[in-house]
């Protein structure tokens, strides 16, 4: 309790945020991204969800919130590589994606897509502009060798413990190579994909340790921080409460980790307010944020730091495809003095947007070859631009879509080997949107009924839970002409074919 006390201080730093906007602040403010994982709308107070969210919910009422922000690609690794690179999954440059997708080639976005060494990021671009960059928590954007350890290794065994170092360092140093000075509390990707028994759980506390530890190395340089936490991904987040608070990816720790507010008392926190028990993983993670947000306030850095939250997809239904169910996300910008008070955008906004808007932010200059497909929000926020994109484009495994304020077009197309086997029935699986048989692509199949159809149109405002296909309505005619015709614009771009829009 006593940590939740202490925390919730920062709040009273916060109540002047509006005359703090006739300050001028630094010229180059702090960064802190917050990527979280499958978060649904329903795990933010502020988005809706009846939950104890109140560090977040403060944030997101004392900054911007969107509530039309999409991924350009609804899975973990492609959103995140786009998060990372401000372009789309399908322009990754890595030698395995361009030897699967060599130029010419439709590309299937999925998990094939890395933030290798010695390309272009967000982090290689600000430290060349004097920021101490880091990165904490999940990656998942490709990794170096590892070590091998069997499923059912004993993590207190101190064989193990060597590996599960080796591991780690191996990761941070691999992220370092990609252009971070810090790399810290690293998940490979998924907890499934560590293979280990005994790390089926998040570790909260882990993640907000390499946070707190890199902001108080950052010493008086201007600081970009990449936190990517686990929740509310699977495994059952709420359930990870219970688990072993020693058990890390790198190895166990001599003692819980006691750098936020108790798991022990959010189930009283929770009751206390009304809040079914079942949500406490979402207050796990708020009081994460919280005890970063702290820190920054006994340093003196919040007031000159820029927030940004974003989840990598939600998982209502879409995951793993252009639905909204996948591809709509909660987001929302603070920064005192920076970014205006209270404001609710409703203005298309995107992850390719968010690379750059740091630049904007930094007053950094990306390199001449650094693609960036987005635009910064900070015109679109501070009122200085009010005319902005009118469409989004979406990409994920063999399909690609058109979404404006009003329309969502849909558009699945097989490439040439994948038709084959289609039509001689020697694909052995359902032709999915992706390449795989998870229960995200079960799931979406199960909420829309057109989910089969090569081409889908949907009227957002009437449907918002695209069930009705429009695509044969004759009233409709030229509005399928006019996204047809913006799919087309948008993909020959890539030099990638596309069904009869590139052929």
């Amino acid at each position: 309790m006593r940590h939740w006390v202490v925390a919730m201080t920062w709040f009273m730093t916060l109540c002047g945020s509006a005359c703090a906007a006739q300050q001028t602040p630094p010229a180059r403010p702090n960064i802190l991204f917050i990527l979280s994982d499958d978060q649904n709308p329903d795990t933010l107070g502020c988005f809706g969800g009846k939950v104890l969210t109140p560090t977040l919910d403060k944030l997101c009422a004392e900054g911007v919130k969107f509530t039309r922000a999409y991924n350009s690609s609804s899975v973990c690794t492609p959103s995140r590589y786009t998060c990372m690179t401000g372009q789309y999954a399908s322009r990754c440059g890595t030698p395995q994606f361009l030897k699967s997708f060599p130029p010419g080639r439709q590309s299937n976005v999925g998990f094939n897509v890395q933030v290798a060494p010695g390309s272009w990021n967000v982090a290689r671009v600000l430290r060349q502009h004097g920021y101490w960059t880091g990165f904490v928590g999940k990656w998942h954007t490709g990794t170096p060798p590892l070590l091998s350890i069997p499923a059912d290794a004993r993590l207190r065994d101190p064989e193990v413990g060597k590996k599960l170092a080796e591991n780690q360092r191996r990761l941070c140093d691999y992220i370092k190579e990609a252009g971070f000075d810090y790399a810290a509390s690293v998940y490979r990707g998924n907890l499934a994909d560590h293979k280990l028994d005994a790390l089926q759980y998040h570790n909260m506390e882990w993640v907000t340790k390499g946070a707190l530890d890199f902001i108080e190395q950052a010493g008086d340089k201007p600081f970009f921080l990449h936190l990517c936490t686990t929740l509310q991904h699977s495994p059952a987040p709420n359930q990870s409460l219970r688990g072993d608070p020693t058990m890390t990816p790198a190895g166990y720790l001599p003692a819980p980790l006691e750098v936020q507010a108790s798991r022990a008392g959010i189930a009283e926190r929770l009751k206390k307010a009304g809040i079914a028990e079942n949500m406490g993983h979402a207050t796990w993670l708020d009081d994460g944020i919280a005890a970063v947000v702290k820190k920054l306030v006994d340093l003196g850095k919040l007031d000159n730091t820029v927030i940004l939250f974003f989840s990598d997809n939600t998982t209502l239904g879409g995951k793993g495809t252009c639905y909204d169910g996948g591809a709509r996300t909660p987001c929302f910008l603070w920064g005192k003095g920076r970014i205006p008070a209270g404001q609710v955008c409703d203005r298309l906004v995107q992850n390719i947007d968010f690379v750059p808007t740091i630049f904007d932010l930094a007053g950094a200059r990306p390199p001449a070859e650094m693609k960036l497909d987005g635009m910064s929000l900070m015109p679109l926020v501070t009122g200085a631009q009010t005319k902005w994109r009118a469409a989004l484009f979406l990409e994920i495994g063999h399909t690609r879509a058109i979404c404006t304020e009003r329309w969502k077009y849909i558009a699945l197309r097989y490439p040439p080997q994948i038709r084959q086997q289609i039509a001689d029935g020697t694909l052995g699986r359902p032709a999915y949107h992706m390449d795989v048989s998870l229960n995200l692509q079960e799931a979406a199949l199960k909420r829309h009924p057109a989910y089969w159809d090569a081409d889908q149109l949907y009227d957002l405002q009437a449907d918002p839970q695209e069930r009705v296909n429009l695509i044969k309505d004759p009233q409709q005619a030229q509005t399928v002409a006019d996204v047809q015709g913006r799919l087309k614009d948008w993909l020959a771009g890539f030099n990638r074919p596309f069904g009869e829009f590139v052929p």
